[in-house]
């Protein structure tokens, strides 16, 4: 049995079910996605694979009434990591 690695993470992060979305760069098209964990720091997103993923963008969350820029810190399969960008915009 392997142990444990360290936790790298800066910021506590929460288990949510938020529904989010942000638009296409290319096309401007919102995209759904599924936001699953959140921190101080950033936020781990389920997005459709097929999706036009910016590096930079702005993440609408309705039910948390917040718009926050993120940038891409990682991704695996139709997971994504971001981390926060300044302050939020709303």
């Amino acid at each position: 049995m392997r142990p444990a690695l360290p936790e790298r993470r800066s910021a506590e992060r929460f288990p949510t079910a938020l529904d989010g979305w942000f638009a296409s760069e290319t096309t401007g098209t919102p995209t759904a996605c599924g936001v699953w964990d959140l921190s101080a720091t950033g936020v781990r997103l389920v997005i459709p694979s097929l999706a036009d993923v910016p590096l930079e963008f702005a993440l609408t969350i309705p039910d948390a009434r917040t718009v926050a820029r993120v940038r891409l810190a990682w991704t695996s399969g139709s997971y994504y990591g971001a981390q926060f960008i300044g302050e939020p915009i709303a």
